[in-house]
């Protein structure tokens, strides 16, 4: 679909997006439908040329709404709730052309309508521009995985255990960051490069502020490989970090604080394929050690080869699932119901047997600090599922079930964190501050505001009528934009600010 830009003064003389016998919409909301299409596009069982007849009906609709008198944004809004929302849309395609369901999984959307296209020339466009974005992920993923090894090499054990733990996010993150920035400068339009440049530098300067002030810090602090302040920055300065590294991926958009749902999204997705590729990778190299210990290789030189060969694979994956992430969209959209079904009963009930231990055991304030820790693991995996859950679902479709299900295991993780907050004002109380108290106590004040507001505006959805819960959902999913942010500013105070108040004990 072609994209012709010009000047104009009024609503009859718009900008022309689309075919140029096609319907005009003007250039304010040019970028909207921009955006709208590379949504659309990423929908499973829609080609190239539905999105192309989806963007005219669009056009056509948002220029008749202008005629009548609407501003863009409202004529924009309109068109696209007529239409539909686009996880709809891409079920009702689904279901006309469902051979096309997997060939999209697998191929992605611009193969796919290169593979089903007569004319040989869009298929090799295609297949370039496949390559072309390909490459520069696995010439990243390379200098990622020597990045993560090759200090390895460099650094006795006893420097390596006290480098590694604190500098593994500083390693692998920047190829990250190259990557997105990447992708942002290779779809860019002359509509938003003025945006991008004038939105990015605020973006750029934070991210070169937290890496190169981070990667200073660090590797001054006095580094003693048992202390609580060490394993504390070992900890939390990578979760700090993939926070920041949400301005790469938004753009722009990072100052918006809804657009942050989009880093969740990709974060669930990324996850998803990590663990698929670690799995995959796990098992290959099992068959490998076995197929090498046969034939009587020596077990030594086994531990020499997965000594390089698993760290940098490692690194790399993380490359090379944020390639996939964004050339195969919608995982995220089918897996998590499916997650959320399987692991909210289990993580309720284990919490809930919890509480009744503690009621029969009695005092929570003698116990065993691992097991705080433990539970307080369980705490952040409740909330990543909140997250998870939220960034994929719509406001418009509505499943009760799971929502009753999240709005349980809020209710029981809630009471959790009551009591694990009152175990650690007891051991403040009775041993006075340490680093890890004061860190677990902020993790466990932000956990009580996130999981209360989360459980709040679920008890909206649950038992409010349709046009209240679709508000509600509204207000849930910007409020999970608040957490990324908020969790990643208390990790870098954890990660950098405790050790020298602590004297880096």
């Amino acid at each position: 679909m072609a994209t012709t830009v010009g000047s104009t003064d009024g609503p009859s003389n718009d900008l022309t997006v689309g075919a140029t016998d096609g319907p005009t919409v003007g250039p304010d909301i040019a970028e909207n439908i921009a955006q709208w299409r590379r949504l659309m596009s990423g929908r499973p069982g829609i080609s190239a040329d539905d999105v192309d007849e989806l963007t005219d009906h669009l056009e056509a609709e948002t220029a008749d709404l202008r005629a009548l008198g609407l501003t863009p944004d409202e004529a924009f809004l309109i068109a696209v709730k007529r239409i539909g929302p686009r996880d709809e849309v891409g079920r009702e395609f689904t279901r006309v052309h469902p051979d096309r369901l997997w060939r999209q999984l697998v191929l992605g959307a611009d193969e796919q309508s290169a593979a089903s296209s007569t004319d040989p020339a869009p298929g090799g466009r295609s297949a370039r521009r496949q390559l072309v974005s390909l490459l520069p992920a696995l010439l990243l993923a390379v200098i990622a995985s020597l990045a993560a090894r090759l200090p390895m090499a460099l650094l006795d054990d006893a420097t390596g255990a006290r480098f590694y733990p604190r500098n593994i996010g500083l390693l692998v993150l920047p190829p990250l960051i190259c990557l997105l920035l990447l992708g942002h400068w290779r779809t860019r339009t002359p509509a938003t490069r003025r945006i991008q440049r004038i939105g990015g530098i605020g973006g750029i300067a934070t991210l070169l502020a937290v890496f190169a002030g981070s990667a200073v810090l660090v590797n001054v602090f006095p580094a003693g490989a048992h202390g609580q302040t060490f394993w504390l920055t070992a900890i939390h300065l990578p979760i700090a970090l993939v926070a920041v590294t949400a301005i790469a991926y938004l753009g722009p958009r990072w100052r918006h604080l809804g657009a942050w749902m989009d880093w969740v999204r990709f974060l669930g997705e990324a996850a998803l394929y990590y663990v698929l590729i670690a799995l995959s990778g796990g098992a290959l190299t099992g068959v490998v050690v076995a197929i090498f210990r046969a034939i009587d290789i020596p077990m030594s030189t086994i531990d020499d080869v997965l000594g390089w060969v698993l760290p940098m694979g490692a690194a790399g994956a993380v490359i090379v699932c944020a390639w996939l992430v964004e050339h195969k969209k919608s995982v995220i959209e089918n897996m998590a119901p499916v997650l959320t079904a399987v692991f909210t009963p289990l993580l309720g009930l284990a919490l809930l047997v919890f509480l009744v231990v503690l009621v029969v055991t009695g005092n929570p304030v003698t116990t065993d600090r691992n097991v705080l820790i433990i539970f307080d693991a369980v705490l952040i995996a409740v909330a990543a599922i909140v997250l998870f859950t939220v960034s994929a679902r719509s406001s418009e479709r509505r499943s009760p079930a799971l929502d009753w299900m999240q709005l349980g295991l809020i209710v029981v993780s809630l009471a959790v964190d009551l009591v694990m907050l009152w175990a650690m004002a007891g051991r403040l109380a009775e041993w006075g501050p340490s680093p890890n108290k004061i860190a677990g106590l902020g993790c466990n004040v932000l956990l009580l505001a996130h999981l209360s507001v989360s459980g709040w505006w679920y008890l909206r959805i649950c038992l409010g009528r349709r046009d209240r819960a679709v508000a509600a959902s509204t207000r849930l999913e910007r409020w999970q934009c608040v957490a990324v942010p908020a969790f990643g500013i208390w990790a870098l105070v954890v990660a950098l600010a405790l050790p020298p108040l602590f004297g880096w004990i």
